[in-house]
């Protein structure tokens, strides 16, 4: 049971970054698009709800180590920022998945055969690349994260950029 547990902690703590990490994304467009520096700060703290969430998720899968001082990016920091990536790569996948769902029911509705068959297709070859990254991300998680020595805490050097 418990291994049931974890995975359905990883999969709705990676949804989590990813929505955050989307929603962060969103206000950086809207401030660089007016300049409202308002949204700055909004910008910083849904940085650092993000960054709890994987200190969250790494200390309950008992991902840990000791802060190093390093030049390049560290073992921990290259690992949380592939996991942002990954989340953020599901999300796009489901969405991408969801208009192309629509399309297919358009075709379907307005009896283009050839053309939804061929919808179907893709959005199967979707679902494996959305399985793909589930697997990376368990994979990161569960088999690779146990073989670092060196953890400091959850960033990468994007997110350095902001005041701590």
């Amino acid at each position: 049971m418990a291994g049931v547990w974890e995975e359905a902690l990883v999969e709705e703590a990676i949804y989590l970054i990813a929505h955050l990490a989307q929603a962060e994304q969103h206000l950086m467009e809207i401030e660089g698009e007016t300049k409202v520096e308002d949204l700055i700060p909004m910008i910083d703290e849904l940085r650092n709800k993000r960054k709890m969430v994987g200190d969250i998720l790494f200390s309950a899968l008992k991902i840990e180590g000791t802060a190093e001082k390093e030049e390049f990016r560290s073992k921990l920091e290259s690992l949380w920022c592939s996991l942002k990536h990954l989340a953020m790569a599901l999300v796009h996948c489901d969405e991408t998945t969801e208009k192309l769902i629509r399309r297919l029911e358009c075709h379907l509705q307005s009896g283009e055969g050839q053309k939804a068959q061929e919808l179907s297709k893709r959005i199967k070859e979707l679902y494996e690349v959305r399985q793909s990254i589930r697997n990376f991300i368990k994979m990161l998680l569960f088999d690779v994260s146990k073989k670092l020595t060196s953890a400091p805490q959850v960033r990468c050097r994007e997110d350095l950029c902001i005041m701590e």
